[in-house]
Order: C-alpha cells, then structure tokens, then sequence
C-alpha cells in the first residue's frame, strides 16, 4: 500500500474529518434552502479541510475521490473569494482530471488562481493525452479516460458508472474510434425505447457528421436497410429498440454485425417487465447469427456489471468496469410536507436540519418548486402520464403567464408548432406560455425534441416528467424533485431512483445537482430506505425467473393457469416459450441457448422434456417462431396450418393491397379475420373486444393513408362529438360524460387517446401480430409473392416506398411526407421508384426556417 492510500485509509476513518466533511456539507445544505444557520468553518477548520481534500484528490480510491470532489463543491458558494480555497480547489479538480470543473471555477468564480508547477505540467500532460479522439476541445476526465482505454482495448466488455459520469458520451467517442477500423464493420446500438432511438441517432449524426461521410457510413433506425438511399455502398451504424433488432435479424439477406452495443443494460435485469426478456432474446440471437461478435455493456450503479458477459457465456476477468466516481456531485434532501421536516442525506444518515422559518412559507408543492427552483432548471418527476400533465396543469395556476412580447422566439415558434401538428387546444402549448412543459412516452417524437432543446436551452425552466428519464432520455438538470416514489403502481427500484437522481448537476454549467424527495398528501415515503446509497446486485430477469419460478414454468408447459401479475405470468409465458423453442433447435445439434443450459446444469431434465412435447408435434418452422416467441407458440403453431391448409386448397393468402378503393372496409375485414385467427379476445387485453376493432380500423385506415396526427385528431374528436360518445376523464374513472367539444379537457382526452392507441395498438401490437402473418406467408409463398407486409406500413404509417425511405434516413414520418410532398421533382433524386439521394439545400428552400420541419431537417440530413 502507498503512503497516500494509507494515508486516505486514516482520513475516511478520522472523527475530525468527518465532523469537518459533515459540517461542510451542511453549510451548503442551509445555503440551498436559504435557511439561516450558525454552521460555519473556523479559519484553522478551513485550512484543515481543503488540506484533507487535496489528500483524497491524490488516492485511487473512488469513495475518497468522491470526497474530494464534494469538499470542494460544498464549500464554493461560501468561499469561492477565498485565496486559499481558490488555489486548493482547482488543485483538487486538475487532480480529479475534472476539466469542466476547473472551467467552471475560471468561469463562473473568476478563479485565476496559478497551480504549482509539478499539477500544472500534470494537468498539461492529462490535456494532451486525454483529449477526446478527433477533438480539439473536449478533454476526458480521469475516469473517463479510464474507461475509453478499456473499451479500446477489448472485444468485449461491461462497465457501470454513474448517470452522471456520460456514458452515452463514452460509447459515441468509441464508435467514433470503431469507425475507422479496416476492414470496417456494421455496428448495432440497442437503446431501451423509440424515444431513445431518436435522441441518440440525432446526437450522432450531429458529433460524427464528418467521420461518417469520410468513413462511408449510415445511421439507421429500423430494421429494413431494403428501402435505404442507394447511390453509394455504405457501412451502417444501426440504432435499435430489442424489437426492431430482432426483426433485423429475421430478414436473412441483411449485413451482419460486428459490434453490439447495449445501453441501459440493467433493463435485462427488470423483472416487473417482459421486454427485459425481448432484449435477452435480441442478444443471444444476434450472437447465434452472426458468431463471435464484439460486445458491449453500459449501466448505471451496478455493482457487479459483469454479470452481463456471465450470462452470454463470454469472458468476465478483467472485461468488466464499475466506478461510483462522478465528475458532478448530487445533494439529496427528503422534504416532508406532510409534517414540516427536511431531512439532508448524506452517506446512510439523514440529518434533520432546522426548518421552521422555511415551512412558514412554504406549504404545497407548487411553493416548494417555486422556492427552490427559483431561476433554476427543474425537472419534476410523476409516476404517470395523467398525473404529470395534471400536476403541470396545476403549477401553471400558481405562475404569471409570460406576455408575448416577453417570451423568447424558440417558445413562440414551438407554441405554433404544437397548435398546427396537434390541436391549438393541446394543453402543452398552453402551458409553454408559462415557462412549462411536461414530456412522457408517448409524446409524438417532433414534440418531444422540442421540449428537450427548450429546456437545454434554457427557454423553459420546469418540465414535468415521467419515467422517460429512467430509459435513458438525456436531460441534464440542476434540480430534481421526485414527487412520487412509484414507477407506474411499482415502487422505484434502487437502480431506477439512483439513476433517476443521476440527472440532477449539469457537467460543466454547475458543480452539483440536487435531488429533493417530496412527501406530500399523495404521496408517502413508509421506507426511506432507498435514499440511502447501497450496492445494487442486478441478476438478469430470465436467470431469475429460472431460479424462483421452476415450478411455475412446469405449470406453463402443461397449460396450466399460475399466481402472480400480469406481467409475471407474461414474462414467465415468455421464459416458457424460449425453452420450447430451444429445445427444438437442440434436435439439429445445435449449441443449447444460455436458459437451456441452466436447466442441463440444474438437471431440470423434466422441464427440458416438458418443453420438446409441447413442440415435437409443431409444423411451423423454428425461425418463425424464433422472431415471435412474444406470441403463443400453439398460436403460432395454428395460424401456420390455417395458412398451410388454405394455400393447398388455392385459397390466396396474402394480406389485401392498400390501393384498393373502401380501405376501410378491407381493413375492417382483416381485423376481424386476425381477431379470430390469433384469439386476442384470450391474448390481448387490449384488442379483447371485437366491437373496438372499427374505430382501430378507422385509424389505422388514417395512419397508412398518410393523414397527419393533426388531421385524425381532428376527425376523432368530430367523431366523438357527432355521436355524443362517453368518455371517462382520469380523475372521475366512475362517472362517464357525454364529450363536450368546447371543454379543453375533453379535447386532450381524445388527442392523448389517439397518440397511445397510433404508438401502442397500432405501432405495437398490430405490428406484431401482421409481421408474423406476413413471414408465415413468405414461407409459403416466397418472398416475391408475398405481397404487402401490413406491419411496414404501420410503422412508417405510409405505403409510399420514397416516404419510407426518407424515414430511414431518421427523419419522421410527418416530415418524412412533407418533404415528399414539396420535394419529389426537385430536391429528391429518385430512379426506379427508388431514392437515390437528398439534395439538402434544395430541400431546405422549400421549407420556412421557422417550421418544424426545418428544424428536424437541418439536424438529420
């Protein structure tokens, strides 16, 4: 052991500096709540913490780096003037390699103070060595540094860090590096959710424009590469939901894949959902295909992120990296409303600090926002849709609306945005009058864009928001209130809260963040538990649910009914259905699936027999059923000998062209058929009644058609109205009222229906059911004869092969068909019905600089 890390060994376990770290935090504590208080340093106190500080900054310890880093920040606002903390302070952060932090302090602090000449040539030394390949500018911290080396240097690995630390940051300087490999290889990054796609996709095309085009390659966001630009041969940097990549992997002409990417990789160990399995499936099936792939794991606050190459059967001993060093630190606070107490949170002890004056004038969660995020950016937290917008709603009640001539161009031009592309009623548009905005799931992708640039940007400074934040959306912030500790009906996990807190400090705009957990009338915090920093052992849901739930999955296989939730019964169904079809494949010799062995391993030899009855009698092809096994298999199994049976009897088969005239009724038809032939009245909660299918019908005969979101609102609401229909607002779910067209919470009511059942019934589970029809087809039929798969038309929400296409490039499917509206004889170059190219600039003049559609073009072509 060296002499400092004896040295910071003695320090953490010291009384004297413990009680100088705790009251200097304090001091801080008090300053964020305005609170007057007698906690201050001594000058010798000051001396004596600052010199404990410079200590840690020295050690490899992360804990006591993190000390480090924290003395100084809590002591910024008191003695940011102060010679000697000027000198210490950025002494500790060139130690730390924590350059943003050091800018800060030359910035915001006038802090010019000289460094000793041995940290100044360290510090000039770390400059040139860490740079950020292909940067001149960006600098990695030492841990980030750390981290870029290791990934650089392996084929595969998992690493864990802090929210905080910029791992996406990480992964895009890496594929940056991955790009000019020879030979070159494609890339796949599988993000959480579509919301993720988007944003990251958007992020680097924006940071890597050169090197793409140098390098000859593409980012992509769906699964089909058939319809892409075709001028050029092009490598592809593919951007996927679990989905879409198992969908890529189902199309047997595709490029392979030699880089796999996992972000967000905690969502494998998330046993409240079934997608935790879909993405288990999309990796081990891309490993199957494409064989000794290069593979990657990102999470945060994960104590053993090893786990992760463990259950893909690769080499975890010295691939793997976790850290808890954070190049921003987070102030935690319990606010108790309820019974007028702040707790500060500090390491596993919460201290209550006086508050007596403060709750006299604060009594409700808007004054509490208002009072501690007073010329602050803040992001509220809600554990749902209904209650984010309606606590938004609210908040705006409390506030002056901003007078027109005072808000800033960016709100003005995203208010007309919203009332053209939505409805002038839509509460958003109102309340960003405010300086407000709420952002959830299922906010159309343009919206949620806008939202997201106007808060980084400063134009608005409180967004109301749901577990978006937890996939991974990047949206940095100065304050964080939970107002809820639930994720749905679910409490919060304490990977999903931390990495939720994880938000709260804004690298190189602040030196921390802080995190204030509400108790209020809706919402109590019975265990607190959660607030205190613990390791967080993930175990991957399908390792899991294998573990706990044998006996279980025994009862699935006999087609038996079992205990639990929705969701557990879903995702054990799932579990059920991969060994079945494992077992399948084992008859071909092949190497048994990461689940199969477990059970080899456990000597489950009955489950594994259990399995291949279930399926010994099966006629339809294993690859089908390995791209679907979110569907039943005996379904599965079924609708394959229905289709098998017709087509030997020259019954056609094929899914109705859309060119024909009364869609409507042609697709009104199909849903009926697909109702039948895949029993959703047993399978789908939400397609279980027949009598829906004729307004899904109308939608969807919208949505194909290319209609705006606009436009099938507009005709929603006018059906709502013309057959006085019943709705059934969320804060009255006993009382159903007829709809009323000049009452604004009717109105959001159909836009909010519409927009869940476009991305959710339509874009979700139709799509699910209609590309499994349509590969039963192909294997019947062949690819050339299958005629339309109905799924592409749902998710591109067109049949025309150009607007596909220019989706595919990234743009939405709005812009996507005005650009081909304005552009198709002069700014897009299409030959054989196909598009060749994109002239940026030709296709910019058609639009106004002020439009939505400029604003997405400018950053995606």
């Amino acid at each position: 052991m060296t002499i400092i890390e004896k040295l910071t060994e003695d320090i953490l376990k010291d009384d004297y500096f413990n009680q100088l770290f705790r009251k200097s935090s304090l001091l801080s504590a008090y300053k964020q709540f305005n609170i007057l208080n007698n906690n201050t340093l001594s000058e010798k106190e000051l001396k004596d913490v600052l010199r404990f500080a410079d200590i840690l900054s020295n050690s490899t310890n992360s804990i006591a780096r993190n000390k480090a880093y924290q003395i100084i920040t809590f002591l910024n606002s008191s003695y940011l003037s102060d010679p000697i903390y000027k000198t210490v302070s950025k002494a500790v952060y060139s130690k730390l390699g924590n350059f943003p932090a050091i800018k800060y302090l030359e910035k915001y602090n006038e802090n010019n103070s000289e460094l000793p000449i041995n940290r100044l040539i360290e510090v000039e030394a770390k400059k040139i060595l860490q740079q950020v390949p292909g940067s001149d500018k960006l600098t990695f911290t030492d841990v980030q540094f750390e981290l870029f080396s290791s990934l650089s240097n392996s084929i595969e690995y998992s690493f864990s860090a802090p929210t905080s630390m910029g791992k996406s940051f990480i992964i895009k300087a890496f594929i940056k590096k991955v790009i000019k490999n020879v030979p070159p290889e494609n890339l796949v990054v599988i993000v959480p959710t579509r919301a993720l796609i988007n944003q990251f996709a958007i992020d680097l095309k924006k940071e890597l424009t050169e090197v793409l085009e140098t390098y000859k390659y593409r980012v992509v966001t769906n699964s089909s590469i058939s319809d892409l630009i075709t001028e050029e041969q092009y490598n592809y940097i593919f951007v996927l939901t679990p989905e879409r990549l198992i969908s890529y992997l189902s199309q047997e002409n595709n490029p392979s894949i030699g880089f796999l990417f996992i972000d967000e990789a905690h969502k494998i160990a998330n046993n409240k959902d079934s997608r935790s399995v879909t993405s288990y499936e999309a990796i081990e099936k891309a490993l199957k295909k494409y064989g000794n792939i290069k593979l990657y794991f990102a999470s945060p606050n994960v104590s053993n992120p090893e786990i992760f190459l463990k259950l893909f059967n690769r080499n975890s001993n010295g691939n793997s990296y976790k850290t808890n060093e954070s190049p921003v630190s987070q102030n935690l606070f319990f606010v108790d409303l309820l019974n007028n107490k702040i707790e500060y949170v500090v390491g596993n002890d919460n201290i209550e600090m006086e508050s007596k004056d403060f709750f006299s004038t604060t009594k409700s969660i808007n004054d509490l926002i208002k009072k501690l995020g007073r010329g602050k950016n803040n992001l509220i937290y809600c554990n749902s849709k209904n209650r984010t917008i309606n606590y938004a709603f609210n908040f705006s009640k409390s506030l002056t609306k901003i007078p027109a001539n005072e808000q800033s161009e960016n709100i003005k031009k995203t208010i007309s945005q919203i009332k053209e592309y939505i409805h002038p009623d839509y509460y958003l548009a109102n309340l960003l009058e405010y300086k407000i905005a709420y952002h959830h799931g299922r906010l159309p992708q343009l919206i949620r864009n806008s939202v997201e640039e106007l808060y980084l940007n400063g134009d608005i400074t409180n967004v109301f928001c749901t577990s978006t934040l937890l996939e991974g959306v990047n949206m940095p912030t100065q304050n964080i209130f939970i107002l809820d500790n639930r994720n749905g009906r679910p409490k919060l996990e304490p990977i999903d809260f931390w990495n939720l807190s994880g938000r709260a400090g804004r690298l190189s705009k602040e030196l921390y963040g802080n995190i204030y957990c509400v108790q209020h009338a809706n919402c109590e915090w019975k265990n607190k538990e959660i607030l205190h920093r613990n390791a967080i052992k993930l175990k991957p849901t399908v390792l899991n649910k294998i573990d706990r739930n044998l006996q279980k999955i025994e009862k699935i296989l006999n087609e038996q009914d079992i205990s639990g939730t929705k969701t557990e019964k879903e995702i054990l169904q799932y579990i059920a259905n991969i060994i079945s079809v494992g077992t399948m494949e084992l008859e071909g010799n092949k190497e048994p699936g990461p689940l199969l062995k477990k059970l080899i391993e456990k000597n489950k030899e009955t489950i594994i027999d259990l399995a291949k009855s279930k399926v010994k009698d099966f006629t339809i092809p294993v690859s089908i059923l390995n791209s679907n096994q979110s569907i039943n298999l005996s379904v599965q199994n079924k609708v394959f000998n229905e289709l098998l049976k017709r087509h030997r009897q020259g019954i056609n088969i094929k899914l109705p062209s859309l060119n024909q005239p009364k869609f409507y009724q042609v697709c009104k038809r199909v849903l009926d058929y697909m109702f039948d032939l895949y029993e959703w009245k047993n399978a789908e909660k939400k397609l279980n009644n027949p009598n829906s299918l004729s307004y899904y019908a109308t939608i969807m005969t919208q949505w194909v058609k290319g209609f705006s979101l606009n436009q099938i609102i507009q005709q929603s609401i006018e059906y709502h109205n013309n057959t006085n229909k019943e709705i059934i607002l969320d804060y009255d779910y006993n009382n159903p009222i007829v709809f009323n067209p000049r009452d604004k919470r009717h109105i959001n009511y159909v836009i909010e229906n519409v927009i869940e059942d476009i991305e959710y019934i339509l874009r979700f589970l139709f799509e699910k059911y209609f590309n499994h029809y349509h590969s039963i087809v192909v294997n019947l039929l062949g690819e050339e004869n299958a005629g339309e798969n109905w799924a592409t038309l749902l998710e591109y929400g067109t049949q025309n092969r150009i607007v596909i296409a220019l989706q595919n490039t990234g743009i939405s499917r709005h812009t996507a068909i005005k650009v081909y509206e304005k552009c198709r004889n002069s700014g897009l170059i299409i030959r054989d019905n196909k598009l060749e190219r994109i002239d940026k600039q030709l296709v910019l003049q058609k639009f106004r600089k002020t439009s939505m559609e400029y604003d997405e073009l400018i950053k995606i072509l």
